[in-house]
C-alpha cells in the first residue's frame, strides 16, 4: 500500500463549517488544549495521551467519527455492579454504562490513562511542546521486495516526525521514543538489541520509499494549512513556506527518556548508552541518540 497523507478539500471545508459551530463535537476535539489532530490516507485520527480516540471519515458527502469501545464506559455508574443469573448479566439499560457523545471528551480522557501507558503518553507531551512536530504514530509499511528480513517486523510505527532547519536544508526527520524501563533498549551479551533492529527497518523503508513519503508530507503541510483548530498537526506553513524543499534525513533518532539524575551518573546506564552510541554511530555534528530525563522541556533537536 503506497504511504499518502491527504484529504480531500470537500472534507477541509465540512470540517471548517463544523467547527464553527461552538458547541459541536468538531469542535470540541479541534480546539481542545491538549488533542492532537493528524491527517492520514483520507480521514483523520484523533490522539490524547498517545491514544487514537477516535478517527473522522467523509462519506456521503458528511462527517463521520468512530471510537473504539474501551473508551466509553462512563466514569460514574448509579449501581456499578452487575448482577448475574442464569440467562446472564442484568443490565436494563446500556445507555447508563457507556458514553453516547464526543461531546462527553473529558469522560473519555479518563480512559486514556489506562490505555496510554507512560510511553504513549510521554510521546504526547514531547509532541504538544515542539510545533515543527508534523505527525505521530507513522505506519512505514514494507513493501513487497522488503520483507525478506523479519526482524523488529512487529514494530510497524514511529513516533512522530519533525522538520528541522540544517545547513541551508529543510530535512524532515523521524524519531522514536522510548521510556528507559523500555526492555528493547538493552540486549544480553553476544545479542542484537531490538531497537537497533527497529530503527535500521525504518532506515531501510525511508531509503527506498523516500521519494513517495517525502511528496506525500509536502501534501500533508499544505492541506493542515487550510485546517481550523489548534491542534492540527502539520500546520506549519507559515513558519516553512518553502516547503517545497523539503528533503528526508533517513536516519531516525532515538529519544530515551523517563531517567533520573542517579541512573544517568552509574555505569549500568552509561554501559547500555554507549551500547546504542557504537550501534548508531554518533558523531558529535550528528546525534542520533537524544536524552533526557525528564520530558518535560524535551525539544526535538537537544541531547542532554
Amino acid at each position: 500500500m503506497a504511504f499518502d497523507r491527504e484529504i480531500s478539500d470537500e472534507m477541509i471545508d465540512a470540517l471548517n463549517e463544523k467547527y464553527m459551530d461552538e458547541n459541536g463535537w468538531w469542535r470540541k476535539l479541534a480546539g481542545h488544549e491538549d488533542t492532537l489532530i493528524a491527517i492520514r490516507d483520507k480521514y483523520l485520527n484523533v490522539y490524547y495521551n498517545g491514544c487514537n480516540v477516535a478517527k473522522i471519515e467523509f462519506k456521503n458527502k458528511k462527517l463521520k467519527a468512530s471510537i473504539h469501545y474501551k473508551y466509553l464506559l462512563k466514569k460514574e455508574i448509579n449501581s456499578p455492579y452487575i448482577e448475574q443469573n442464569d440467562d446472564g448479566f442484568k443490565i436494563a439499560s446500556h445507555a447508563d454504562l457507556f458514553i453516547t457523545s464526543l461531546l462527553d471528551f473529558d469522560d473519555i480522557k479518563r480512559a486514556t490513562k489506562a490505555y496510554g501507558g507512560i510511553e504513549k503518553i510521554g510521546v504526547h507531551k514531547i509532541i504538544r511542546t515542539n510545533p515543527n512536530i508534523v505527525d505521530t504514530e507513522i505506519a512505514l509499511a514494507e513493501a513487497k521486495s522488503d520483507k525478506d528480513n523479519d526482524a523488529g517486523k512487529k514494530n510497524s510505527r514511529i513516533d512522530f516526525c519533525a522538520i528541522q532547519e540544517e545547513s541551508g536544508k529543510l530535512l524532515l526527520r523521524f524519531f522514536e521514543a522510548k521510556h528507559y524501563s523500555n526492555k528493547e533498549l538493552r540486549a544480553k551479551q553476544g545479542s542484537e538489541i531490538k531497537v537497533i533492529l527497529q530503527l535500521d527497518r525504518y532506515q531501510k523503508i525511508l531509503e527506498n520509499q523516500n521519494a513517495d513519503i517525502v511528496s506525500s508530507y509536502k501534501k500533508l503541510i499544505h492541506k493542515a494549512a487550510k485546517i481550523q483548530g489548534k491542534n492540527i498537526l502539520g500546520n506549519i506553513l507559515e513558519k516553512y513556506p518553502d516547503i517545497n524543499a523539503l528533503e528526508i534525513d533517513p536516519e531516525p533518532r532515538l529519544v530515551i527518556f523517563g531517567f533520573d539524575e542517579d541512573q544517568k551518573e552509574g555505569k549500568n546506564f552509561n554501559k547500555h548508552m554507549d551500547a546504542l552510541r557504537a550501534e548508531l554511530g554518533e558523531s558529535p555534528k550528528k546525534k542520533r541518540l537524544l536524552l533526557k530525563g525528564d520530558i518535560k522541556g524535551f525539544t526535538s533537536g537537544i541531547s542532554s
